[in-house]
């Protein structure tokens, strides 16, 4: 990360804060960079959401020097790597999208095998291209690659794009992911590393489509195995997965997809917001109330 973001986080923040009496509660997802901001500031309460994972030694002294600010986790696994930690945690609240359009995408017989994300050693389109050709199935691939990850692209995934069963689509837009999950037989999530949640698998669901994944972060939170798709261990299991779709309906899909809307996430995050503001000394619309009086 280059030193341009962080300095427009604390740009961003010392504004918000500069005009924090305006404000009921304050709700950030800036990562380590709100930590001082929300500790010297007891009006209006703050709520962290952390979207990373936590297990870096400079995150952990962070937490440790600041662990009266209010944080939420998207996930109940991406607490463990601090979960030695006296952290003031405010709940879980699950991502959640608007699920309209998948919803509404036409369920078809699924023609190829799908990889949605970034192209990335973590994230490891390579299984997914091992996945497909152990299977006998064709894979897309629709991905961004980030330039760090130019590298591992030009090694681990441009090789295979000669096959004709391999296609790669590059970034696609919002509007086209439903249709390629629809016309997926499964979305392959082979990530291999501490996933904090997984919006992907939460878009294929939606569009009634399974999803096979290893067993990794916040996996099993998302996902039910041998309903929704198939938890797995390694690329053997995934690759045995593939063979099993005919057991997952897409109405179960879809159905656990309904777990993850955007107005079930908003509807959580008011309740933390109003455990927030109960357990201050009062609420920044309260006393402007008792000062108007």
């Amino acid at each position: 990360m280059t030193s341009v973001a962080p300095r427009l986080h604390d740009d961003m923040l010392a504004h918000v804060y500069a005009g924090a009496e305006d404000f009921d509660v304050i709700h950030t997802h800036t990562e380590v960079a709100t930590l001082p901001f929300a500790s010297a500031t007891a009006l209006p309460p703050t709520v962290l959401t952390l979207h990373g994972r936590l297990d870096d030694p400079a995150t952990r002294r962070e937490f440790r020097r600041y662990s009266d600010v209010r944080l939420v986790s998207i996930s109940d696994h991406q607490r463990e790597p601090v979960a030695d930690l006296p952290l003031r945690w405010m709940g879980t609240v699950p991502n959640g999208l608007d699920l309209g359009r998948y919803l509404e995408q036409p369920v078809v017989a699924g023609r190829y095998l799908a990889f949605v994300g970034r192209i990335s050693p973590e994230k490891r389109p390579d299984l997914a291209i091992e996945v497909a050709r152990r299977s006998g199935m064709p894979l897309v691939l629709a991905s961004k690659v980030d330039p760090l990850d130019v590298g591992y692209f030009n090694t681990a995934v441009e090789p295979h794009l000669p096959d004709q069963s391999v296609e790669f689509l590059g970034e696609v837009h919002e509007t086209e992911k439903p249709a390629l999950y629809g016309g997926a037989a499964a979305t392959l999530f082979p990530s291999d590393w501490p996933e904090p949640f997984g919006l992907v698998m939460i878009e294929s669901l939606a569009a009634g489509t399974p999803v096979i994944a290893l067993r990794r972060g916040a996996v099993p939170e998302v996902l039910v195995d041998g309903v929704t798709g198939f938890i797995c261990e390694d690329l053997d299991g995934l690759v045995a997965a593939v063979g099993r779709l005919g057991e997952i309906g897409p109405a179960n899909c879809r159905r656990h997809a309904g777990r993850f809307t955007a107005s079930r996430m908003a509807a959580r995050y008011v309740d933390v917001f109003r455990s927030a503001c109960a357990d201050t000394v009062a609420p920044r619309s309260m006393m402007r109330s008792m000062t108007a009086q």
